[in-house]
Parts: C-alpha cells; structure tokens; sequence
C-alpha cells in the first residue's frame, strides 16, 4: 500500500491533483481543502495517502494529515458510504467538525453535504458516535473559534468554498488573495467579494 506520495504538483483540479514522482504521475482524489492548499511550481509536497484496489479499479486517495485518513477509514465503514461520499464529507467538515457533529448528534450538518442524505446522515451518527472517540482526535464540544485562528484560516477556507462552486484551484486563490485582505471578514462575505471580483475579472476580458 501507498502510505504517502512527497513530489511536485503538477496538476491541480478540483477534486483530484497529479504529484510527480520521480518521473511518475500519480493521480490523487483529494479534499477540496487539500486541492486549495496546492498549486503548481518546483516545491515538494507531501500527501497522505490510502488506496483502495478492487477487481477493475485502484485509485489513491489523498489527505493533508494522518488523521482525515482515520476518520476517511472510519466513513467507509459506514452502510451506504463509499470513498466519493467520505471525501465530500471531509471536503465539507474537518475532523474535530466531524467529531462534534457526531458527539451532539447533529444530523443536519451532514445533510447539508451534497449526496448525504437523512437516512445516510442518521447511520453516520449511529455507527461511528463511539468509534470516533477511539482515533484520539480532540473535539471541542462548541463553534466558539479562536479569532486569531478564524482569521489564519479565512484564505483557504474561502478558496475551498469557491472550488466547491465549480471554479479552478489557480482561480479562486487569486480571487481570495485579493479579497481576504481583510481579516475581519466573515467566509460568506469573503466568497460573496471573491465571486465578484471573478464576475469583473471575466466581463474585462
């Protein structure tokens, strides 16, 4: 198995990226945060990664950190969860999200993922409330977030946010590196000023 891929990023797309290595192009299905974080140049990165190989497939599939594969492993389990619908999952919520989410019971922040519907989101729920507390991953029971750490994560966060909308990697991180200028602004607002400047952008071509 294919435990991490550390090379250059050659290609970044919203839902998969291509790491060179040593010569070799491994194509990765990835985060939407993870895609976020990358772009193309000579800087080497490393990814963590699980592959999945059945009869006809193998495909690798790529997480920032060691822990979004535990609870990615932990999703699979789940009746109805297949590997797209957990890395949507995780596209949409963090692990300490996740984390919290099943502590409180709280079915309607997964059914607000595309694909997760009530059904899937109450098994979520059933299965995996005790397991989770098993992979060691701190949760913090309320929404409260440290402003300094809100305003650190604003530029990925909106990034990922217009990724999910339909737009380029290379795209919406221009757009939010000119509209989260502003560190006291909310994501929403963010997305909303970025979504503009990309509709300016295009009627001034």
């Amino acid at each position: 198995m294919i435990a991490f891929l550390k090379g250059k990023v050659c290609k970044v797309e919203q839902d998969t990226v291509i790491i060179d290595v040593n010569g070799v192009g491994y194509r990765v299905n990835v985060t939407a945060n993870c895609a976020a974080s990358l772009q193309v140049n000579d800087r080497e990165v490393l990814i963590h990664t699980h592959m999945i190989v059945r009869e006809d497939d193998m495909q690798l599939y790529g997480f920032q950190t060691p822990e979004e594969i535990s609870v990615f492993m932990l999703l699979l389990g789940v009746n109805g969860v297949g590997p797209r619908a957990a890395l949507s999952i995780l596209s949409h919520m963090k692990p300490d999200g996740i984390g919290r989410a099943l502590a409180l019971e709280d079915m309607a922040s997964f059914t607000r993922i595309p694909g997760i519907g009530k059904k899937t989101a109450q098994r979520i729920i059933l299965e995996l409330k005790d397991k989770f507390q098993k992979i060691n991953i701190a949760v913090n029971e309320t929404d409260e977030v440290n402003a300094g750490e809100a305003g650190a994560g604003l530029f990925s966060d909106t990034v990922e946010a217009l990724m999910m909308l339909g737009y380029g990697a290379a795209e919406a991180r221009e757009a939010a590196g000119k509209t989260c200028v502003d560190r006291t602004l909310v994501v929403a607002d963010a997305v909303k000023l970025s979504l503009r400047y990309l509709d300016n952008k295009g009627k001034n071509k």
